[in-house]
């Protein structure tokens, strides 16, 4: 927890966004820096089913978290692309988000978010216990 009472969401993020209707899911990473509720980041995911392959996309995240509640804007590489807005609840322990994302007017879909590391952590320190016995 960070010392304004809520959560430190900074670090390295795995995630999934859903699209309406039939369309599939798309995965994303994230690297997310929290300055006292203030986010901001990176956002690499790879291209969609309706684009032709190429690179990874790219963006870049803007936005608040206020308690269990983040909400940020997500601006692609190319800006002919539309902003989609995020608002998630961050859960307990505050090492997974979840919610929705929508393009004003247009469409909308959930997402989830799971902050990286935790179970590696978990691992090593469970191995370094054992190594001390």
């Amino acid at each position: 927890m960070s010392g304004d009472g809520g959560f430190d969401l900074s670090g390295r993020w795995r995630g999934i966004f859903s699209y309406p209707s039939l369309f599939p899911p798309n995965g994303f990473e994230a690297e997310i820096r929290d300055s006292a509720g203030l986010i901001t980041g990176v956002i690499t995911q790879p291209r969609e089913f309706f684009e032709p392959s190429g690179p990874p996309r790219q963006a870049l995240i803007d936005g608040r978290r206020e308690g269990d509640i983040l909400n940020f804007v997500k601006f692609y590489d190319d800006l002919d692309r539309p902003t989609p807005h995020y608002h998630g609840r961050i859960q307990s322990g505050g090492d997974e988000v979840n919610g929705e994302w929508t393009i004003p007017g247009d469409w909308s879909g959930t997402f989830i978010m799971i902050r990286e590391g935790k179970e590696e952590a978990k691992e090593e320190r469970s191995v370094g216990e054992e190594v001390r016995t």
